[in-house]
């Protein structure tokens, strides 16, 4: 409770862009209260029930004035002053401490969410439907006040959301908070307490909203405090194909509620278009491809280029070149003519490797030769080293006056791979045999 002295400025109505014609105002308290009436050419004809005739000086029917600011001595003028207005807003607080209305637009069922939900979806050879939903009201305030403006007397609304917050006029809109309609029957239920407190809080951003600069002046009373029902739908969409499923949570305002983009597991795409792999998992269409050796349908991730044929393909068909790094189709490895290593085609020229035909010279002491003369001491006996590696091999070949010797270690034990010798000017490798290697590495 304040404890400020009373205010002696004047009460001031709070700023809204949400305004509308007290007709306009009128026809949607008549409609609340299911009062019918007919309307034509501007006039509408209201039936009055025995207890409200007295008011109205015994008449059974009413001709309300809606168009005619100057109504005739027949015709009820619908002035917020006067006495019809007077009775009806009486009529609206006698309903109860507040009125209970819907978004017109709203949807009010599971399918109609739904269907808006499942058009925003393809999934090639399977379905969606709905994994769960359930639909949750929750209570908006309107507050309805009285302002002039040019001249004219309109009515501003002044939205408050569930928490107490004020509201957007964009959420306003989306809502649909300016399109309202009676609930026919049995409306949700908001205790007095929790009403009285967003009250509260709708006065309090009333307050704030004013275009008053003085501090102490306070906000009118409103004309019809409503309640606005808005209903938020949450659950989740469950994607089928064959026997697999993937599921996407939704939530929001039900009005709101649109088709997000499903978050594929595997792939981590985004997307509206849906489909499975050969084994079963869902993932997005332009992630999944075909194998060009197997013809499986898999993930495109899980697809290498081949560095002979350039088809993509599933890495299990395939080796790392130990030259080039690059995979290769296992069908696609070959021999080199010099070092024997098994190699990608890609690298071959002539039967040759590209390790074999690029090789480096080098001097005796680099570490990678000092490793491979302290494991066969009798290679130290040769000069003139050129040396190349691929990932798994060091291939190191020495010149003499007349003779070549090639020499192929494993780069982690050292092991010996391959022991060959030409001559001088040959192009041609001569395995050395077994009795004879042991003269040329002791």
């Amino acid at each position: 409770m304040s404890t400020s002295p009373p205010s002696t400025s004047e009460a001031v109505v709070p700023e809204s862009n949400h305004r509308e014609s007290v007709v306009d105002f009128v026809r949607w308290a008549l409609a609340q209260l299911q009062l019918e009436f007919d309307e034509q050419a501007g006039i509408a004809r209201l039936r009055l029930s025995e207890a409200d005739r007295s008011i109205f000086d015994g008449q059974a029917e009413l001709q309300l004035a809606l168009q005619n600011n100057v109504p005739d001595k027949q015709q009820e003028s619908v002035d917020l002053n006067g006495r019809f207005c007077t009775w009806l807003l009486g009529r609206l607080k006698t309903a109860g401490p507040a009125v209970h209305v819907r978004p017109q637009e709203q949807p009010l069922a599971v399918n109609n969410i739904s269907a808006r939900l499942f058009a925003g979806y393809r999934v090639d050879g399977g379905q969606v439907h709905l994994g769960g939903c359930q639909m949750t009201d929750f209570p908006f305030l309107r507050l309805s006040f009285a302002a002039s403006e040019n001249g004219e007397t309109v009515i501003r609304h002044l939205f408050v959301a569930h928490d107490g917050t004020s509201v957007t006029d964009q959420l306003a809109q989306e809502l649909g908070l300016l399109k309202v309609e009676p609930i026919p029957k049995f409306p949700p239920r908001l205790d007095k307490a929790a009403l009285k407190t967003l009250v509260a809080a709708g006065r309090r951003v009333a307050a704030q909203s004013s275009t008053s600069r003085d501090p102490s002046a306070a906000t009118i009373d409103p004309l019809a405090v409503t309640v606005v029902w808005v209903k938020q739908a949450s659950g989740q969409l469950q994607f089928t194909i064959g026997e697999t499923t993937a599921h996407l949570p939704f939530s929001g305002w039900a009005a709101l509620v649109e088709p997000q983009p499903f978050i594929a597991q595997h792939s981590g795409a985004s997307t509206f278009h849906l489909a499975a792999t050969d084994d079963g998992r869902i993932d997005a269409v332009e992630e999944i491809t075909t194998c060009e050796h197997s013809g499986r349908r898999v993930l495109r991730q899980e697809l290498v280029t081949c560095s002979v044929t350039g088809k993509q393909v599933l890495e299990e068909f395939t080796e790392l070149c130990p030259v080039s790094g690059r995979p290769t189709l296992v069908d696609e490895f070959a021999e080199c003519a010099t070092c024997r290593e098994r190699v990608s085609r890609s690298v071959l020229e002539h039967d040759v490797c590209m390790a074999c035909r690029e090789m480096a010279k080098i001097k005796k002491d680099d570490p990678r030769l000092v490793w491979i003369l302290g494991e066969h001491a009798g290679l130290d006996r040769w000069n003139r080293w050129q040396l190349s590696e691929t990932q798994n091999v060091y291939i190191a070949r020495a010149d003499s006056l007349l003779k070549r010797l090639l020499v192929v270690v494993d780069k982690e034990t050292l092991s010996l791979h391959h022991l060959a010798t030409s001559g001088r000017l040959s192009s041609v490798w001569i395995p050395v045999a077994d009795q004879a290697r042991d003269e040329l590495l002791k």
